[in-house]
């Protein structure tokens, strides 16, 4: 089953993300909300603060032994009752975990951005239309447009098909508004038995082969690395120039932007290589498990710096780690909902192995050529992605 995911919210895109909870599907959907009037983004942060007082106050009450809460208990708070009810039930799933984490905290402490959140009875999605209640000097409901996007169309497909709302939440980011809604999806399996091996990497993002029980290979997909080879040094050389002038706040706007150009190409790509699978009525599909990867972008980042070319070093190391892990998510989630299944092997010897006879030798791959002594010369990514395929296969075979 897939462990739980959570994607980067961009401000231009809809993001969503995936858990799982016995044998259904839990999706959540980022919709950006159009431009609020000033008004209603005044009573909106008025509403946030009071989130923040009201879930800090819950904390203190916990602490304090009060387990039995209701709205009731907290009538100097401005806000719903339902919003009031929401914030006991996520305040007490925070506690749990704050005190299974030993932490030297007094106790739990919330900032000042706080989502407003709402269970499935007290928010409403009427075409592109959400209505939600808020507080002024009473109890009303408002109603808010939803920006339009292929993915509030998928949203909308999924409701009229019958599935169920979960909760939904409220919050701002970077000067957008956003509302979070998840909707609950049964499980598709498939008994399709072709597979599809995945290669990721710099030169080539993602190449994939997808081969028969048998091992014939029934077609192939390549995606070329150049064009995020040429932002990620535009935007190096950027940084370059705005660290030389000590613009930090700059520099974090470059990284964000940049970042959010490789989620969409990461959606993107994902979305190809799942759709290649569906046609190809492939059952299962099979990556190299990159745990080794993070691992080091961990390391990394604690390790810290004192040069600034060895920052440059990390920091590029660690976007390639987060991107490449990305790119396995969003694959992984995309495949659960079109029924595929997805599997992780070791990659030892992945790109060293030849894919036709097995032989292993390092001096074989020479860039983005493989040549063996059997007479199997191809794309070294390819090779790798047919090795991927292979290895599991002879692992359930």
């Amino acid at each position: 089953m897939l462990k739980t995911r959570r994607g980067n919210v961009s401000s231009e895109t809809i993001q969503h993300y995936i858990e799982t909870k016995g044998d259904n599907m839990q999706l959540t959907y980022v919709l950006e909300l159009l431009k609020p009037t000033k008004r209603k983004q005044n009573i909106f942060l008025n509403n946030i603060a009071e989130v923040v007082k009201n879930r800090q106050f819950v904390a203190d009450k916990l602490k304090a032994g009060e387990t039995k809460l209701s709205s009731a208990d907290f009538k100097e708070i401005n806000l719903p009752s339902a919003v009031k009810n929401q914030n006991i039930r996520e305040v007490k799933a925070l506690y749990k975990l704050f005190l299974k984490s030993d932490s030297n905290k007094d106790n739990l402490e919330f900032k000042d951005n706080q989502p407003i959140c709402y269970n499935n009875q007290n928010y409403k999605i009427d075409g592109s239309i959400i209505s939600i209640p808020l507080y002024t000097t009473k109890c009303q409901r408002f109603a808010f447009p939803i920006k339009q996007t292929k993915r509030f169309e998928e949203l909308q497909q999924y409701i009229e098909s019958g599935c169920k709302l979960g909760k939904a939440s409220l919050f701002y980011k970077r000067g957008k508004w956003y509302f979070a809604v998840t909707i609950k999806i049964s499980d598709k399996e498939t008994t399709n038995s072709n597979v599809m091996g995945i290669d990721i990497g710099l030169r080539q993002l993602a190449v994939a082969s997808i081969k028969t029980p048998k091992g014939k290979e029934i077609n192939r997909q390549f995606h070329n690395g150049k064009q995020a080879g040429f932002i990620r040094k535009k935007y190096r050389s950027l940084r370059r120039k705005l660290a030389q002038s000590k613009k930090v706040k700059a520099i974090k706007t470059i990284d964000d932007k940049e970042q959010r150009w490789m989620v969409d190409l990461n959606h993107k790509i994902s979305r190809q290589l799942v759709n290649l699978a569906v046609q190809e009525q492939v059952g299962t599909i099979i990556m190299e498990n990159l745990e080794n990867i993070r691992n080091t972008a961990k390391s990394l980042n604690r390790a810290g710096s004192t040069t600034k070319s060895s920052y440059r070093t990390r920091r590029d190391r660690n976007l390639h780690s987060w991107t490449f892990y990305q790119l396995q998510q969003f694959i992984e989630y995309k495949a659960e909902l079109a029924g595929i299944k997805v599997e992780y092997i070791n990659p030892k010897y992945t790109s060293q192995s030849c894919s036709k006879c097995a032989k292993v030798k390092k001096s074989n791959r020479k860039a983005n050529l493989y040549s063996c002594e059997c007479g199997n010369h191809i794309h070294s990514d390819l090779n790798a992605s047919r090795n991927i395929a292979n290895k599991y296969s002879a692992s359930v075979s």
